[in-house]
């Protein structure tokens, strides 16, 4: 039987412990932060593993670790508990105390860590769809490898149940449109596994992230209903130079952040001149995807015949610091209260807010942050 100190600086190692923890594991001490023998105990030794539960006190504990290493006292066997990564640097503690599921997470992270270090391109399966994408990739592709779920599944499925409920959308036949389309993860998904007799027109401007989408489509056999641009939307013809994000690729965009590195100037042009200019018609645009890293109120803009003539539901990233910084955050509202009236908070459940309160939460005081994504509600569809 394995022994165990927790060092609990977080009061979540009980949780944690039903969660993840064999039932034959002892539990010989939980260590709380004002505990006046915390060094006593850690340097007795009579424990196999600590596990740490710290939450800004990193620099705390990596003292204590120098003082142990001068006094020769081993601390391969202290892992922070809530850093996965400190987790996948001791094996042997995973094995020995956390339960057969979570272990079966680790290997598959352990094994996306390896593809990583020695391969440019990485793929992953979920749920039967099939992706290729660069290996930098620290989002998207290393969920899909270590869960198997696709990258915002439930945040599609939730769109396709809102348009539904909310706008009575026949999927028969049309577009779905992913705006910003990265490497494929949400017009493929959407497209085979919730709205299968659609068409997907999608526009990624990253050359990279285009690459990849055209490989994934291909690898699951949608290549042939899908039309995919590499170009940028916006509200006006133009070429504007692109930025790499350094961190995510996923997040590459037009608008340059501390952390981003330009990559070449790219066409830009407004969604509605490609709809008039290849004959679609606004009446066959049932769903629209937005995520163009706070460049929507411009896309929005180039969209207006579009969405004066044809209000489909519409699920996008809302930035509100890029959009107030863009100069066409107003611009945007005046197009949208023409045919749009209420939006629901994603991540806040399905509370519905009048449209009005975006310029409410763009406010510094704003307690919803960034509030991350929103779909909007067409005028008449509530009460």
């Amino acid at each position: 039987m394995f022994k165990v100190v927790f060092w609990d600086y977080t009061g979540e190692s009980s949780a944690w412990a039903k969660n993840f923890l064999k039932d034959d594991v002892e539990i010989i001490r939980t260590l709380r932060p004002d505990d006046s023998d915390q060094a006593e105990v850690i340097m007795r030794g009579d424990w196999n593993f600590v596990l740490i539960f710290e939450q800004g006190q990193r620099e705390l504990f990596n003292e204590i670790f120098k003082t142990m290493r001068e006094m020769n006292v081993s601390t391969e066997n202290i892992v922070f508990a809530r850093d996965f990564n400190s987790m996948v640097n001791n094996p042997a503690a995973v094995y020995a105390l956390m339960k057969p599921e979570t272990c079966d997470q680790f290997y598959r992270y352990w094994n996306f860590l390896n593809h990583r270090r020695w391969h440019k391109y990485i793929s992953a399966s979920a749920e039967g769809l099939h992706y290729v994408a660069p290996s930098t990739d620290p989002f998207c592709m290393v969920n899909m490898f270590v869960n198997g779920v696709n990258w915002l599944s439930n945040d599609m499925k939730l769109f396709h149940a809102l348009s539904k409920k909310y706008y009575g959308v026949d999927d028969n036949a049309g577009y779905f449109l992913d705006l910003g389309a990265n490497i494929g993860t949400t017009g493929l998904y959407f497209c085979k596994k919730l709205a299968p007799n659609l068409k997907l027109l999608a526009f990624e401007p990253d050359p990279e992230n285009f690459k990849m989408h055209r490989v994934n489509m291909i690898l699951n056999d949608l290549e042939e209903k899908t039309a995919l641009i590499n170009c940028g939307l916006g509200n006006e013809f133009n070429e504007l130079m692109l930025y790499r994000n350094t961190t995510n690729s996923g997040a590459n965009g037009f608008i340059r952040h501390p952390y981003s590195q330009p990559i070449a100037s790219i066409k830009v042009i407004p969604l509605d001149s490609y709809l008039a200019e290849n004959k679609i018609a606004a009446h066959e645009v049932k769903y629209i995807w937005i995520d163009t890293e706070g460049f929507e109120p411009q896309v929005l803009l180039g969209a207006k015949n579009l969405l004066i003539e044809n209000p489909a539901p519409v699920f996008m990233e809302c930035n509100l610091t890029a959009w107030d910084k863009s100069g066409y955050f107003e611009d945007m509202m005046a197009l949208l209260a023409k045919n749009y009236s209420h939006f629901i908070h994603i991540q806040g459940g399905e509370k519905i807010y009048p449209l009005e309160a975006l310029r409410k939460l763009k406010r510094p005081d704003n307690p919803l942050g960034q509030i991350g994504d929103i779909f909007l509600i067409r005028r008449g569809a509530i009460g």
